[in-house]
């Protein structure tokens, strides 16, 4: 598992107040503010839509060149393992027995629709309410930070001298990734 990745995701959401542990190469997350809109939420998150979460375990997948497929799904079932109801017992505790969501980080899907369902079907069938890009964490993350702003995070800090000196922007026009 990358690190650089979960320090990213872990990134993302405290700049969205969000509190965070880690349990292995799973993150928790809880919202500060409990008083959060409860509203339907597509199953592709971006980072406006995040907000609507009040808690999750998230699971990510930091196969940089790889597309989440069902084969891959298939071939690695590790990867859907913190579905299944006996690790679910196990975070109960840590959301003070509220209901929480489990949520796959994912580099992306399949560029065709059909290729795209199927994944997103398997996910549902086995419990995943949510995904979202690394792509679309990376970009949420670079979006905050702010140039002129010291950051205890060594790779905040490397962002923010990246986009101090321009090689990196916020603006999603000058850095459009393939997300989906």
């Amino acid at each position: 598992m990358s690190e650089v990745i979960l320090q990213l995701i872990e990134e993302f959401f405290h700049q969205r107040k969000y509190f965070t542990a880690r349990d292995g190469n799973l993150i928790l997350i809880r919202r500060i503010d409990q008083m959060v809109e409860k509203k339907d939420s597509p199953f592709i998150l971006d980072e406006k839509e995040i907000e609507s979460i009040t808690a999750a375990v998230i699971k990510s997948i930091a196969w940089h060149t790889c597309k989440i497929t069902t084969r891959i799904l298939e071939t690695f079932p590790e990867i859907l393992e913190f579905t299944r109801e006996n690790q679910e017992k196990k975070f109960s505790g840590w959301f003070k027995n509220q209901p929480f969501i489990k949520m796959l980080i994912i580099p992306q899907l399949p560029a065709h629709p059909d290729l795209q369902q199927k994944v997103i079907k398997k996910l549902q069938d086995t419990g995943i309410r949510h995904i979202m890009t690394i792509p679309t964490i990376i970009m949420g993350v670079i979006d905050k930070i702010e140039p002129r702003k010291i950051y205890s995070s060594p790779i905040c800090d490397l962002l923010r001298v990246l986009k101090f000196y321009n090689i990196i922007s916020s603006t999603k026009e000058q850095m459009e990734l393939p997300l989906r």
